[in-house]
C-alpha cells in the first residue's frame, strides 16, 4: 500500500538531520539543504502549550519574556511520520515539538524561490484572454481556482455563458468573496446607453472612446477584482464599436524602466493626486423604494503611478486620466514628471500592447483592478444598445479565497496552513507526485 509520505515529492521529504550549536540542519531527500536556529523553531512551535489550535494563534503560554534565546535541543529526531520530533532541555525542559516536514520546506530561509512572487505573465496585444464556463466556476472549486491562478498570473479572464440578470452576477463574484462597498446606495451598477442622467454626469457612459484606466483611484485602497457583464449588445452597424480595451500595467512599467530609467523613478516616487467628487443624484436603494436618495460623497489620494513593494518589484498601477487633480510636484521636475506621465499615456494608447475585443452578452469579464488598465472604444451610432453590470471585489477577498483553495488542494491541516505565504502555498499545493 503507498503511503503519503510517499507520494510526496523528494522536496517535501528528510533525509537526514544533523544537530549543530545554534539549531538542526536537515538535508531534503532532493539534495536541499535547510538550517532552522533553535530558537526560532522553539517560537515557532505548534505546541498547545503555546499555541491554540482553535483559533490558530499564539496563546498565553507563550511567554515571550520568559522564552531563552538560546534554547536547547535534548532529543532530535525524525518519527515514523516523517516530521521532525524535538524534546526541549534546559529552561524549556518538558517542552515537546513536532514539525511538519513540508511545512518546514516551505520556510526555508535559503530557498530563493520562495521568496519570489506568484508566477507572472507580462502581455501585450497578442495575449490569449483565458475564458471559464461559469457554470463549472460556480460547482467545481477546482475550476474556480484555475480561475483564480489566471487572475494572479495574467490580471484578466472572461466567463462565458452567464445567465444575463444581476441575480447570478452576484452569485459568481461571491464564489470569490462579498461585493466591495461603493460611495453609492448600490454595491452592483448597471452602465446603460440610455441612461441620459448618467451620461450627464460620469465620463464612463458617454458616447466617446473611454481612455484606458484604473478604477477608484481616489480611493485610500482602490478595488482589487472589477467584474463587468454584458447583458445587451445590439450594433446596428455590426462594426466594432464599443469594444473594450486592456493594457497590462505591469509590462508598461518593465518599457519604461528599461527605456527610460529616470521617468520609472519619478513615476514610483512622486505624487499624482487624484480626487472625486460626487455629485447630488438620487438613488433609489431598492424597486420597492417611491423615490431616491441622495447622496454626496468627496475623495482625494495621493498617488504614485507605479507602486513597488518591499523587494522593488510592481505590485499596484493607479492611472485614471479622468480623475487627475492638479499635480503637486516642485517645479524643478514638473516637466520630467509630465514627461514621464506623458508616455505612459502614449504607451496605453500603443496598439502593440493594448488588447480589443468584444465582450458579448453572457460573458463576465474579470479584471486585476491593481494590475490592468481598461476602456472602451468610442459609440458612433446613437441606437447601439449596450449595458453591462459591474461590481467591485477586494483584493484581500480574492487573495483570501484563493488560500484556502490552495490549502485544501494540500490535503494539509490547517494548523499547518496558517501562516504560510502565499508563494508557500503554491508550492504546497503542487507536493505530491
Amino acid at each position: 500500500m503507498t503511503t503519503v509520505l510517499q507520494q510526496l515529492k523528494p522536496a517535501f521529504r528528510i533525509e537526514s538531520i544533523a544537530t549543530l550549536d545554534k539549531g538542526v540542519n536537515i538535508t531534503w531527500k532532493d539534495g536541499h539543504e535547510s538550517f532552522y536556529h533553535n530558537l526560532w523553531l522553539l517560537d515557532s512551535c505548534r505546541y498547545p502549550k503555546s499555541f491554540q489550535r482553535d483559533t490558530l494563534n499564539l496563546n498565553s503560554g507563550h511567554d515571550l519574556l520568559k522564552m531563552p534565546l538560546n534554547p536547547t535541543p535534548q532529543e532530535v529526531m525524525v518519527d515514523r511520520e516523517g516530521n521532525l520530533d524535538i524534546v526541549w532541555g534546559g529552561e524549556e525542559t518538558g517542552h515537546h515539538s513536532v514539525f511538519d516536514a513540508s511545512w518546514l520546506r516551505v520556510h526555508c530561509q535559503s530557498d530563493q524561490a520562495l521568496k519570489q512572487r506568484s508566477p507572472l505573465q507580462l502581455w501585450d496585444s497578442s495575449v490569449s484572454i483565458p475564458h471559464f464556463d461559469y457554470h463549472e466556476a460556480m460547482e467545481d472549486d477546482g475550476v474556480l481556482l484555475l480561475f483564480l491562478n489566471k487572475m494572479v498570473e495574467l490580471g484578466v479572464a472572461v466567463i462565458d455563458n452567464a445567465p444575463k440578470n444581476e441575480e447570478s452576477f452576484r452569485a459568481i463574484i461571491e464564489r470569490v468573496g462579498p461585493l466591495r462597498q461603493r460611495y453609492h446606495p448600490t454595491n452592483v451598477f448597471t452602465m446603460d446607453r440610455s441612461d441620459k442622467k448618467a451620461q450627464g454626469i460620469h465620463h464612463a457612459y458617454q458616447a466617446g472612446k473611454l481612455q484606458n484606466h484604473t478604477d477608484v483611484t481616489a480611493y485610500d485602497i482602490p478595488a482589487g477584482l472589477v467584474f463587468f457583464e454584458c447583458i445587451l449588445y445590439e450594433n446596428p452597424d455590426g462594426d466594432r464599436q464599443a469594444y473594450s480595451t486592456i493594457v497590462d500595467g505591469f509590462k508598461l512599467a518593465e518599457v519604461i524602466k528599461t527605456e527610460n530609467p529616470w521617468f520609472f523613478e519619478l513615476l514610483t516616487t512622486e505624487y499624482i493626486p487624484a480626487g472625486r467628487k460626487r455629485l447630488f443624484v438620487e438613488e433609489k436603494l431598492s424597486e420597492n423604494e417611491t423615490s431616491g436618495r441622495k447622496y454626496e460623497w468627496d475623495t482625494y489620494r495621493r498617488n504614485h503611478l507605479i507602486k513597488l513593494d518591499e523587494h522593488g518589484d510592481v505590485y499596484q498601477i493607479r492611472y485614471s486620466h479622468n480623475t487627475r487633480i492638479p499635480l503637486e510636484v516642485s517645479y524643478d521636475k514638473i516637466e520630467d514628471l509630465w514627461a514621464a506621465y506623458r508616455r505612459f499615456s502614449e504607451l496605453l494608447q500603443d496598439p502593440k500592447y493594448m488588447t480589443e475585443f468584444l465582450l458579448a452578452p453572457g460573458q463576465v469579464l474579470a479584471i486585476d483592478n491593481w494590475r490592468v488598465l481598461h476602456g472602451r472604444m468610442g459609440i458612433l451610432n446613437p441606437n447601439l444598445q449596450r449595458i453591462l453590470l459591474g461590481a467591485f471585489l477586494e483584493e484581500e477577498s480574492f487573495r483570501s479565497r484563493r488560500r484556502i483553495l490552495l490549502g485544501d488542494k494540500t490535503g494539509m491541516s490547517d494548523l499547518w496552513l496558517m501562516g504560510c505565504s502565499d508563494r508557500a502555498l503554491e508550492i504546497l499545493s503542487d507536493r505530491y507526485l
